[in-house]
């Protein structure tokens, strides 16, 4: 029994046997789910390369992956869990630890979630609390301490929630980020965990091995980067396997994630040149926006996108587990011990688009990204994709739209929860939408 269990905080009390059954029941949905899904991305592109086989293993949770990590914790290793892209992964690596996400995308747990929290709260939040409750995420399981970012209410009450289960670590960015202060604020945030981290494991943290650390997510950056500059021009790669490929780098080994993504990129180039693409060069091009789709079960809206009638593409997201998730390296001026380590504080503060921010003019930073992003993939249309319960994107929607307005392209809001029982309706508003789409692409 973990520290922490016998005396819980907000945990409700489950018999062994309704853990049981439970853990029995979303895993068997969940599993079946994740083969479908992978199934219909497959369906949906008929030639996908060989390589995406690899990314569709890694996907698979309860799979190879998951006894990599144990195998690697009865070694010795520590494994250290965050729910958002804050936490530091340079610093995790270069104390030999294993970083995993442990945000769930689960559906079926947000019920379990209900029992603790209101159904008002959002969803990755609910959802997240109910695979804690049943012990049921690979990834929260397998953790021996968590980093938990609070940039938001229901994040901050999450990591209260969470430490029922297991040590946790919170940061907390600040709502200001261009100011001395408010660096020096988050650099004193980092230097906490870095002492934690070093605690847990063990290891001090050198400069030869942060060095070592940055380097190795430079090379991964520049992986994450070109499989998204292929994005740009006719689709060679239809949009949830990219998404997938994004997202699996949250958990994977990251230097062989690197290695594979590669070798997928080297295969798209070939094809780009060889004019095999995965679909019609005229398909409406989307990005998504918003809350985050999470891996496995709110794959919802990108299906309905790429099989909708008319079909859609997604070239691009928003989400800080897909597109933003490796898109900044880290800018090492000298690789001396301060500077390295100010290098990971400024990246994982100054480029963050996350809507916890707002300054004078707005969190324009955002705005931008959008708009670069639009611009390069040639996007023709947003879904704005709002989870109930989501305040930070829910209310930054109308200054998006405003500014997405003005170059000329369309955007649609489609809020939804961690629920089945709405994909017909969101169906025939998604098609409704690409249809339009559609018609401005050929006139």
């Amino acid at each position: 029994m973990e520290k922490g269990f016998g005396e819980k905080k907000y945990m409700v009390e489950l018999s062994e046997r309704e853990v049981e059954d439970l853990r029995n029941s979303v895993k068997a949905t969940s599993l079946k789910l994740m083969d479908e899904y992978i199934e219909r991305m497959k369906k949906t592109w008929p030639n996908r390369p060989k390589i995406m086989e690899y990314f569709d293993e890694v996907a698979k949770f309860f799979g190879t992956r998951e006894k990599e990590i144990l195998k690697a914790k009865e070694e010795g290793r520590k494994v250290i869990g965050y729910t958002c892209m804050f936490a530091p992964i340079e610093l995790i690596l270069a104390a030999d630890a294993i970083p995993v996400r442990v945000s769930s995308g689960i559906y079926d747990t947000t019920k379990l979630g209900n029992r603790i929290v209101p159904v008002e709260v959002c969803p990755v939040v609910r959802s997240t609390i109910g695979v804690g409750m049943i012990g049921f995420s690979p990834h929260l399981e397998v953790s021996d301490a968590l980093i938990t970012p609070l940039t938001c209410d229901g994040m901050a009450k999450l990591s209260e929630i969470l430490s029922d289960r297991k040590p946790v670590w919170t940061v907390c960015p600040p709502r200001l980020k261009d100011s001395e202060q408010s660096m020096r604020f988050w650099r004193e945030e980092l230097q906490s965990v870095k002492a934690k981290i070093e605690k847990l494991t063990g290891t001090k943290i050198t400069a030869k091995k942060l060095k070592t650390a940055i380097e190795t997510m430079h090379r991964a950056t520049r992986a994450f980067r070109r499989l998204q500059e292929l994005r740009r021009g006719a689709p060679v790669i239809m949009g949830r396997d990219a998404m997938l490929v994004n997202q699996t780098s949250a958990w994977d080994d990251i230097e062989r994630w690197t290695k594979k993504t590669e070798e997928l990129c080297s295969e798209l180039e070939k094809r780009r040149q060889e004019k095999i693409l995965a679909c019609a060069p005229d398909t409406p091009r989307i990005m998504i926006a918003g809350s985050p789709a999470l891996w496995p079960d709110n794959w919802k809206l990108p299906n309905l996108i790429e099989e909708a009638n008319p079909q859609g593409v997604i070239v691009a997201d928003e989400f800080c587990s897909g597109d933003r998730f490796l898109f900044d390296p880290v800018g090492v001026d000298e690789w001396t011990m301060d500077d390295m380590f100010n290098a990971v504080a400024e990246r994982y503060l100054l480029p963050s688009t996350c809507p916890c921010f707002t300054s004078e003019d707005g969190n324009v930073d955002r705005v931008n990204w959008l708009k670069a992003r639009i611009e390069e993939r040639r996007v023709d249309g947003v879904v704005y994709h709002v989870f109930r319960g989501c305040m930070l994107y829910a209310m930054e929607y109308t200054r998006i739209k405003k500014a997405l307005d003005k170059i000329n392209v369309p955007v649609y809001y489609l809020d939804t929860d961690y629920t089945r029982e709405d994909v017909g309706q969101i169906k025939t508003r998604v098609e409704a939408f690409l249809e339009m789409l559609k018609s401005r692409v050929e006139f």
